[in-house]
């Protein structure tokens, strides 16, 4: 909508740095940053997020983790789903 020619975001799985919440009604997506630990491991570092309007989180987020609808919570150590957002 803004000339993009590629409308498909990358997704892969990566390893929860830090426990996170998701929702029990719906699929969530939180911000996250992207990194690899000295082995190599994709790691997913959740963002601190106040919200759907947390602008501040979006822009500093690289990804973007999905947690399916119903767990409570995710647990670090676990791997998730993750999607990358353009730079």
């Amino acid at each position: 909508m803004q000339g993009a020619t590629d409308t498909v975001l990358v997704e892969e799985h990566a390893v929860l740095a830090r426990d996170v919440k998701g929702s029990i009604d719906r699929e969530s997506y939180l911000p996250a940053i992207l990194r690899t630990d000295e082995k190599g491991t994709l790691l997913v570092e959740p963002l601190k997020w106040g919200g759907s309007s947390d602008f501040v989180a979006f822009a500093r987020a690289t990804a973007l983790i999905n947690i399916p609808a119903g767990p409570a919570k995710a647990n670090a150590g676990s791997v998730v789903r993750v999607v990358h957002l353009p730079n």
